[in-house]
């Protein structure tokens, strides 16, 4: 997996039959608990077969504000997630909301709009939100959800909402027990829409 800061690297990913699964973080604190566990629900999808790439921090920072501009680190967005089959965002709550990098990083695609499969039209989306208190990190997922849906995208059924106040991990750094078991069920819900679209198209 690439370096959350790097972005994706080489972005042709037509090659490879295995599905593309695109993460976008919307922290732009490295080493974040809303990092760190977009990283481990992307390597669950890889472990059930799925190809990787990540956006966050730097790479998402480096867009220009939607409308402002355009600029190369924008395309390479833009068209990795045109050939994804799927995608997880994770996000931490600001004022009960997703953070302004992910908002902006969502509105870039619109660039998608005239695409085969327009914005996040036929993918699967997983959601993992990050919040300190249980009322901020379900107001920010009611807010994901609904930019989701206007973006044509599948919010998939069940999204990972972990509170900050409480423990997330353990002493070696790996989410503990019940907030892994939450990850992987958002990865397996991606991946299994991903094959289900796959051998229907």
């Amino acid at each position: 997996m690439t370096n959350p800061s790097d972005g994706p690297g080489d972005t042709d990913h037509r090659a490879d039959p295995r599905p593309l699964i695109v993460g976008i973080g919307g922290s732009n604190r490295p080493g974040s608990s809303t990092d760190r566990l977009l990283h481990f629900a992307l390597e669950e999808a890889q472990r059930q077969g799925a190809r990787i790439s990540l956006f966050t921090g730097a790479a998402l920072g480096a867009l220009p504000i939607y409308g402002t501009a355009e600029l190369p680190q924008e395309s390479d967005f833009t068209d990795t997630v045109a050939q994804a089959a799927g995608v997880i965002v994770a996000t931490p709550g600001y004022h009960g909301g997703m953070s302004g990098l992910l908002k902006n990083a969502l509105d870039h695609l619109e660039g998608l709009r005239g695409g085969d499969a327009p914005y996040l039209d036929g993918r699967a989306v997983g959601l993992i939100v990050t919040a300190a208190g249980w009322q901020a990190g379900g107001t920010t997922l009611v807010s994901l959800r609904s930019t989701v849906h206007a973006l044509r995208g599948w919010p998939t059924p069940f999204a990972a909402t972990l509170n900050s106040i409480e423990p997330i991990f353990d002493d070696s750094g790996q989410p503990l027990e019940h907030v892994a078991a939450a990850l992987q069920i958002v990865a397996t819900q991606v991946m299994d829409f991903a094959r289900w679209r796959s051998a229907t198209q």
